[in-house]
């Protein structure tokens, strides 16, 4: 009777950590709460780091703007808010901050080559590579970096590895380091299935994971787009993935649909993160591509876990 008991625990206990549903609802957008910051433009990461306070928002090209005291969304139009802007090396993809290594991680794509880079600072000279490799396809890199609190680091390619962007392909590969610090660091890979757009022009017919975020030390949360060429609109979803360590797949579960459940047009989202280590509100930016129309703006998004 007592292991029958103990059982019990442990399977309630995964239920109500692992099982239960994750769900989000829309709180807001910079459309509902109007901001203008012209020089934000072409974001495509962004990391807040609660117990500094900084906003950090990369550029795919090069640009690094660290932002303080956020209170809304609003205050990004404030210039009193931002700390720094500066210029680098680097065409990010995604940034993240490891809280427990002290390091930040950041993806890097030019027109040929896509990496994973690290160092004390996003501008740190002294930076190191972790991964290094030509383009699997035309501008489909290394696209999301993921935290979890353990220091273990997951990477998503935006459409697959080398080999697997073919149109006919629905199953691409996600790598973990659990220790990406080490000198030479093991890497687990584990199969997901990404959503396809067959309803797209050329190289975005292949989809498109633009980012991904730890929801805890065991799940991710995904953001996939596409661009609809012919009715000139994004299509987005929001995903709950959670890794079989035994099969070494992730099963996904929609957690947000923008199609269904954002009011107005979804733009060109690219860069996502917790603004809250409780995990409960989740901030998503838009790349305007260096331009504005129906789906290119500056967009910010608020959802709140529910």
């Amino acid at each position: 009777m007592r292991i029958l008991s103990l059982l019990t625990s442990l399977l309630l206990t995964y239920v109500t950590t692992y099982g239960q549903d994750v769900r989000f609802t829309f709180e807001g957008d910079s459309i509902t709460t109007p901001f203008v910051q012209d020089s934000l433009r072409g974001i495509s990461g962004l990391e807040i780091v609660p117990t500094t306070g900084e906003w950090h928002l990369v550029s795919d090209r090069g640009w690094h703007f660290i932002f303080t005291n956020i209170r809304s969304i609003r205050d990004l139009g404030d210039g009193s808010h931002l700390k720094s802007a500066g210029k680098t090396p680097y065409w990010f993809e995604s940034a993240r901050y490891d809280a427990k290594g002290g390091m930040y991680f950041w993806t890097d794509e030019h027109e040929h080559v896509t990496s994973i880079q690290y160092g004390k600072a996003i501008r740190d000279s002294a930076a190191q590579t972790i991964l290094k490799i030509p383009l699997p396809a035309p501008n489909k890199g290394l696209e999301g970096l993921a935290i979890m609190p353990s220091g273990a680091l997951w990477v998503a390619p935006e459409a697959g590895w080398e080999g697997e962007t073919n149109l006919n392909q629905d199953t691409i590969t996600f790598f973990q380091y659990p220790n990406p610090l080490d000198a030479d660091p093991v890497v687990a890979r584990y199969k997901y299935r990404i959503d396809r757009c067959l309803f797209a022009q050329g190289e975005e017919r292949t989809g498109g994971i633009s980012e991904i975020v730890a929801l805890d030390d065991r799940r991710l949360l995904i953001l996939e787009r596409c661009y609809d060429n012919t009715q000139k609109r994004v299509t987005a979803n929001l995903y709950l993935a959670t890794p079989d360590e035994i099969t070494h797949t992730l099963r996904k579960e929609l957690a947000f649909d923008f199609n269904r459940q954002f009011p107005g047009n979804v733009c060109n989202l690219e860069a996502m993160a917790w603004a809250d280590e409780s995990h409960q509100t989740l901030i998503l930016m838009a790349d305007d591509n260096f331009r504005v129309n129906k789906t290119l703006r500056n967009q910010v998004i608020v959802l709140k876990r529910r």
